[in-house]
């Protein structure tokens, strides 16, 4: 088992007070403000997935029920003007939130830096508690891709089902 050493403290000003009661209860509120932006991104997520079948449902009962061509394909046409919608809110939206992450993932680090958990031996002989890699600008925490698939893949379902009630306004209509 590895030695446990007490954290390396940097050297600051004197004329700068560093409370670090005030720095472990931002750590602990950075944390769980992360965690509910990163968990809002598969809200969005979840809403959407519900969303389109409620819609595509709605539009197939109508499509069935043999309703008015005219009146089936104005409908349609809303019902695509509503997925816009919602898709570029919530896409603008999980793009701002994703900034936001990446600046309280800066914060994080800069907390993480100050308590000495990247200089090996400051708690562990030997090693350093947390990854340099953690740090990194390009890959580090925060920085992943994700964010942006889900936005690609509520554009690629939205598209595709705003393309099926095209399809169906316009078999509607011949």
């Amino acid at each position: 088992m590895s030695e446990i050493r007490k954290p390396s403290r940097k050297k600051t000003s004197p004329d700068i007070h560093v409370d670090e009661k005030f720095l472990y209860e931002h750590l602990r509120d950075t944390r769980a403000e992360m965690s509910w932006r990163r968990e809002l991104e598969f809200r969005y997520m979840q809403f959407m997935l519900v969303f389109y079948p409620v819609i595509g449902t709605v539009m197939v009962a109508l499509y069935d029920a043999k309703v008015d061509a005219i009146a089936f394909s104005v409908t349609a046409i809303g019902a695509v003007v509503l997925i816009l919608y919602a898709t570029i809110v919530i896409t603008k939206r999980i793009g701002r939130e994703h900034k936001i992450y990446i600046e309280l993932s800066d914060q994080l680090v800069n907390v993480w830096t100050y308590f000495g958990l990247f200089e090996p031996g400051a708690y562990i002989k030997d090693k350093a508690f947390l990854s340099d890699g953690l740090k990194d600008e390009k890959t580090g925490i925060g920085r992943g891709l994700g964010f942006r698939r889900t936005q690609i893949l509520i554009w690629i379902t939205s598209s595709t089902v705003m393309a099926l009630l095209v399809i169906l306004a316009v078999t509607r209509i011949l």
